[in-house]
């Protein structure tokens, strides 16, 4: 409990070191290969850092002046655009409000109503410090990369001398549950980032033939988002929807079903597909797991719950289903 403590109070510096253990995660396998053809770790480690540099160079040369130019036209038309869709909402909230129904559905219906009205209420100024929140945690991958170096370089001797500090007769367990988390997180870092990038691709190419405004930056956000489960693509809906009201109402329309059809795509074939059933949750500790994360930690804890949730599932079925119990 002391630990889960402290890691609560520090958790605003933590997320340049989550994103270096993800980027861990997704390189590591490079890095092998390029140690099996005979180069050292720390060589193997700037061989793979100069590809990525030079693809990520390459895709920010094609993609950064149109990004710039998209993102000076939003920071103008994103509080306007955010005040129409909560207009939009009140609207469609007076509406329904009108809809009669029978007596005894009717004092839920009214309920309902009055709780969706009150989380439209402030709803731009709500979407502005989600955007300005996840920009703040984009600037921890700057110092990412270098973090993310030294856990590649050390994380042998990182674990020898974790695994000193655990009693001689746990140490097996100790390994056992090790290799049992790495194995869940590596499928779900993996694949999740996979699915990251088509459903970006995805809306990118869609917002492109429907010639909606601000596609590039657009389809980046649907991306990122997306990495948080269930909840993401509304996530990533939402500030879509209210860039979208610059062009029309109806251009609304079409990005909710772009975004609908990318996540059935998603859902029904390319998680299935890349992740399957690695993590080993079920979708309603999923959700639990997020909605206590974002409680909790808010946008930091919607990008950890599922690790999180992975990890403890990994501990709850060494020690309950696992471990041999004393005769």
């Amino acid at each position: 409990m002391g630990v889960l403590l402290f890691l609560y109070r520090v958790r605003a510096v933590l997320t340049p070191f989550l994103f270096a253990i993800l980027l861990a995660y997704v390189v590591y396998p490079l890095i092998v290969a390029v140690e099996k053809r005979g180069a050292s770790r720390v060589a193997a480690i700037l061989i793979v850092y100069a590809l990525f540099g030079v693809v990520f160079g390459l895709l920010l040369s094609l993609t950064l002046p149109n990004l710039l130019k998209e993102l000076e036209e939003i920071a103008r038309k994103l509080p306007r655009q955010a005040v129409q869709l909560e207009e939009l909402g009140q609207d469609a909230v007076g509406f329904l409000r009108r809809l009669k129904l029978p007596a005894t559905l009717q004092e839920a219906w009214d309920t309902l109503l009055a709780r969706i009205q009150l989380a439209l209420e402030g709803l731009a100024g709500r979407l502005i410090q989600v955007l300005m929140a996840l920009f703040t945690n984009l600037l921890a991958l700057l110092i990412s990369p270098v973090l993310a170096f030294y856990f590649l370089r050390d994380h042998q001797a990182m674990r020898e001398r974790a695994l000193r500090y655990i009693p001689a007769h746990y140490r097996g367990d100790a390994l056992f549950i090790l290799g049992e988390v790495n194995s869940a997180l590596n499928g779900f870092f993996r694949g999740q980032l996979w699915i990251c990038l088509f459903v970006g691709l995805f809306v990118y190419g869609g917002l492109w033939l429907l010639k909606i405004p601000y596609a590039l930056f657009i389809a980046l956000l649907a991306g990122l988002f997306d990495i948080i489960p269930y909840f993401g693509p509304v996530l990533g809906f939402l500030p879509a929807a209210a860039l979208a009201l610059s062009k029309s109402p109806v251009t609304v329309l079409w990005v909710f079903v772009l975004f609908v059809a990318a996540n059935q795509i998603e859902n029904s074939l390319i998680s299935p597909w890349l992740i399957g059933d690695r993590v080993g949750l079920h979708p309603l500790v999923v959700i639990f797991a997020v909605l206590v994360g974002g409680h909790l930690l808010g946008l930091l804890g919607l990008l950890i719950a599922v690790p999180a949730a992975a990890i403890g599932r990994v501990l709850l079925d060494y020690f309950l289903l696992r471990r041999p119990q004393p005769r």
